[in-house]
């Protein structure tokens, strides 16, 4: 299975299950390790998904910025700021400036 088919795969869960639930942030934690994996594939899925599935995902920006320390990756969040202005703004500053490439 695709790296993006696994990733929605886990959103649709998230969806189905109550506000509250608990479990969400085992599912959320899915998502970052899955994410985590391969730099290009996360790119990749990234660039693919659309607004609301990125809003998913839009909170581990900084974290896998700062794990992946990937120029792509901050270039990939930086198109990201072009796609969708100011949705996701202050996620996509934070995986920014948690990159401490050159």
């Amino acid at each position: 299975m695709k790296l993006e088919d696994k990733i929605l795969e886990i959103i649709n869960v998230i969806e189905s299950k109550h506000l509250n639930d608990p479990t969400k942030s085992d599912d959320y934690d899915k998502i970052t390790k899955l994410l985590l994996i391969d730099v290009n594939q996360t790119i990749h899925v990234i660039e693919n998904l659309n607004l609301d599935n990125l809003e998913h995902i839009s909170s581990d920006f900084e974290e896998l910025s700062y794990k992946l320390q990937s120029k792509e990756f901050v270039e990939c969040l930086k198109k990201l700021e072009e796609k969708y202005p100011k949705k996701m703004s202050p996620e996509i500053q934070k995986g920014v400036e948690a990159y401490y490439g050159d």
